[in-house]
């Protein structure tokens, strides 16, 4: 008997047909945002490796300026200060490459403004006491541009920062705080520090600007030995008429250093800086790190030079870092000599763009 064909045929699951495209789905996804974060992470490498280009060019360009403007005061020729800046320049790096100036990046001028109202450039001034250096990592610089890592990708294969950096040598009142305390009286430090001092008065002395400066001196009490003047050379003389005895007060030091700016000599639009120096450890009365506080309140900036192996450099250094100075180490009477000559090398020296 004929028996008809029937067709076996399996009822429709949805589910089969739904789960492998929802599979394929999240597989587009997944290859989607592993691109998007390799991209990102792209980007993110390449701006920060722009900031950091961007920190040295600033670096480089302000020490070429300060170096340059020092250079200017010093020699009083505008060549020689044009070719320390390039020289300075070209010992720093960005983006591991030197930075390279042409003579036409730096122009020579000098300042105006400052009382009650901000300092500015002048081009060409005179008497010339300002540089402006426009450091750059141009496509026309001599040092070129700065290529990308991923730029090129993105059809950016590199970036051209510019910096500008002007440095002023200005007139300046100075507060110097010196150690006579008994430590000072071996190894031959104190007629050390005499003749340190003398160097420091004979670098002020060569420069155009006229420094005002004061000496305070501490032990266990503090006393204003040479108010604020323009007799520079009465302060050696009343150095080597003292004797060191006594414990070490660095922060009284500092506070009576600090009255200076209140003398009748002093000027109230000149820069301000104290040079505190010492051979030892604060051991009594109050702490220089409190000190330093008050200074910067009242805009003096605070240069510190520790001198032999005793001294403490770690936390003398922490007071010119607070204080927006310089720190210096001697060990002997020729380095204390040399770290005098350079802090008043740096003294009259000031950013001001």
């Amino acid at each position: 008997m004929f028996k008809p064909f029937r067709q076996q045929i399996k009822p429709w699951n949805p589910a089969i047909k739904f789960g492998a495209n929802r599979r394929g789905g999240m597989l587009v996804l997944i290859v989607s945002a592993i691109i998007i974060l390799l991209i990102a992470a792209a980007i993110g490498i390449d701006v920060a490796y722009m900031h950091v280009v961007r920190a040295e060019l600033r670096t480089a360009t302000d020490a070429a300026a300060r170096a340059g403007v020092e250079a200017l005061g010093r020699t009083q020729d505008v060549n020689a200060a044009r070719q320390a800046a390039m020289n300075f320049a070209g010992q720093n790096t960005v983006a591991g490459v030197p930075l390279q100036l042409r003579a036409s990046d730096i122009e020579i001028g000098s300042t105006v403004g400052g009382n009650n109202s901000k300092f500015s450039f002048q081009l060409n001034g005179t008497p010339p006491t300002a540089m402006r250096v426009t450091g750059r990592r141009t496509a026309n610089s001599l040092s070129g541009p700065v290529a990308l890592f991923f730029g090129p990708m993105f059809g950016q294969t590199d970036f051209q920062p510019i910096q500008l950096a002007t440095a002023a040598r200005l007139d300046i009142d100075i507060a110097l705080v010196l150690d006579v305390s008994g430590s000072m009286s071996s190894q031959n430090r104190f007629p050390g520090l005499v003749n340190a001092v003398g160097v420091f008065i004979q670098e002020l002395e060569n420069t155009p600007q006229e420094e005002r400066c004061s000496m305070s001196v501490y032990s266990t009490d503090a006393e204003k030995a040479i108010p604020m003047t323009t007799n520079l050379q009465s302060i050696n003389q009343r150095l080597s008429q003292l004797s060191p005895d006594g414990f070490t007060a660095i922060g009284r030091g500092m506070q009576v250093g600090l009255t200076s700016f209140s003398d009748p000599q002093a000027r109230p639009f000149a820069l301000r800086a104290m040079i505190v120096m010492t051979d030892g450890h604060h051991n009594t009365g109050v702490h220089p790190a409190n000190v330093v506080n008050s200074a910067r309140q009242q805009n003096v900036t605070v240069h510190t030079i520790t001198f032999s192996a005793g001294a403490n450099q770690q936390a003398m250094r922490q007071v010119a870092n607070s204080g927006g100075g310089t720190h210096i180490h001697a060990n002997n009477n020729a380095q204390l000599s040399e770290a005098f000559r350079e802090i008043a090398r740096q003294l009259n020296v000031l950013l001001i763009e």
